[in-house]
């Protein structure tokens, strides 16, 4: 089997591995060396972008933190093959990522917007799921999820439930690394069409015949994919159906189970109205009930909430997960105590201190796994607290409504710690980063003290 661009199974590996790493650190960077992609090829992207690659040498250098897309885009440029097929690259989305054509659009220029977002984390993994939102509002993040099974038809099964609800499926494949693919369709037999970034062919079982890893991401759009289950499905049946998914689905070991967030759409038809749709939030009303009784909030695993929809003597229902762990991504030390990174066998690499910022790649129950350029391994998840994701105002970098002095004393901690500190570990959140740039250059540095003093 070809790789694209004649990429080999070594390079797909190391590729794999470096697809989706998240680590909290030095978005700053990224944006002095932003390349601007904008040219618009002679072959239309609705012709080429299902072999859109992440070697193309087109994009293949832009910028992703401190890597390129050819290194650790797998994800990035499943994304957008994930935009055009969904048709959600709408004119506010454009303008958004600085293009005027359609036809502009391509890996590069995602990536250059998800640069300009501070988006992106120095080794390449993608800092929030949110910020493909911002970029192209008609694109919607579900959830981060794995499937229950790993037999190929019953992997199907979940496929065809998920995207029968309109949802886009972008998953990982079981290549010994970290590679991502994005899901086009489910054949009746089992088999799986995909879009891969990384391989020239279409048949997800002919590239990797062990199937899926199991973690996958939903995501909604302007238009929704193609599952051969939906295909004879009675639109004039009631049913209830997931609209958008809650704010959490992952919650911290005796944490209560919230649902704020979510909503469902009841539909059906009778004689009266004929075909209806109402929006419904996951709470318990006269039509919708939320059946939770299998969360155990003291006990780690993944527990199912059936969300049920009644009138008259008509009923449906529609289930999702939540899960009782700790999850991957940014994350802040609590502890008074001096929180200890391990290696695997079981020697201190460094010594984190309250209020230092890490990025979580991977969790195990009770300890996560931080890696950057200078340290990795495990660290107590029970001394972390996740970070926010929603952006500050400029300027305000604790986010207490003043641009003030307070701020200003944060901006220069971070900067005098800024070299002292390894990578990957920061006294600044993302957001926080993204607010203490003042002055809107893309960086965080003694440009913007100058614009506080003028303030404050």
């Amino acid at each position: 089997m070809q790789c694209k661009r004649f990429m080999s199974i070594f390079a797909a590996f190391l590729t794999a591995a470096y697809c989706a790493a998240p680590s909290a650190m030095a978005i700053e960077e990224a944006a002095e060396t932003t390349v601007i992609v904008t040219e618009v090829s002679a072959v239309s992207i609705f012709d080429e972008y299902r072999d859109w690659s992440q070697m193309d040498s087109r994009w293949s250098e832009t910028p992703m933190g401190g890597t390129t897309i050819r290194r650790s885009g797998c994800l990035l440029t499943s994304l957008a093959i994930m935009a055009v097929h969904s048709g959600s690259v709408d004119s506010t989305a454009m303008s958004n990522m600085g293009i005027t054509d359609i036809e502009q659009f391509n890996p590069g220029v995602l990536a250059n917007a998800y640069t300009n977002a501070n988006g992106f984390s120095y080794d390449g993994g993608i800092v929030s799921w949110g910020t493909i939102n911002t970029i192209i509002p008609n694109i919607t993040f579900g959830a981060d999820k794995y499937f229950q099974n790993t037999e190929k038809t019953a992997v199907a099964e979940e496929l065809n439930a998920l995207m029968a609800e309109d949802w886009h499926i972008i998953a990982r494949v079981n290549n010994g690394g970290y590679h991502w693919v994005y899901i086009e369709s489910v054949g009746t037999d089992g088999s799986i069409t995909m879009c891969d970034p990384a391989f020239d062919t279409h048949n997800l079982y002919e590239a990797y015949p062990n199937g899926l890893q199991g973690e996958f991401w939903m995501l909604k759009g302007t238009n929704p994919p193609t599952a051969s289950s939906a295909e004879n499905e009675d639109e004039s049946a009631f049913k209830v159906e997931i609209e958008t998914m809650p704010g959490k689905t992952i919650f911290h070991p005796g944490e209560e189970l919230d649902l704020t967030g979510g909503t469902v759409t009841v539909s059906g038809k009778d004689d009266v109205d004929g075909s209806w749709k109402k929006t419904f939030d996951m709470k318990d009303s006269d039509i919708i009930s939320v059946d939770s009784s299998s969360y155990d909030s003291k006990t780690f695993g993944k527990y199912e909430i059936v969300i049920n929809a009644v009138s008259g003597d008509e009923k449906a229902s529609v289930s999702f997960e939540v899960e009782v762990g700790y999850s991957i991504g940014e994350h802040y030390v609590t502890s008074d105590e001096p929180v200890s990174v391990y290696s695997e066998n079981g020697e201190t690499v460094y010594t984190l201190k309250k209020g230092n910022v890490i990025n979580i790649s991977y969790v195990g129950e009770k300890y996560g796994y931080v890696a950057s350029f200078d340290i990795s391994g495990w660290v107590d998840m029970e001394k972390l607290e996740k970070t926010e994701d929603h952006l500050h105002i400029k300027g305000d970098i604790n986010n207490d409504g003043n641009i003030d002095k307070y701020d200003l004393s944060l901006l220069n901690t971070f900067l005098q710690q800024k070299e002292e500190l390894p990578n990957g570990v920061s006294v600044l959140t993302a957001v926080q980063l993204y607010s203490a740039d003042l002055n809107g250059d893309g960086t965080t540095d003694l440009n913007d003290v100058r614009e506080y003093l003028m303030l404050v």
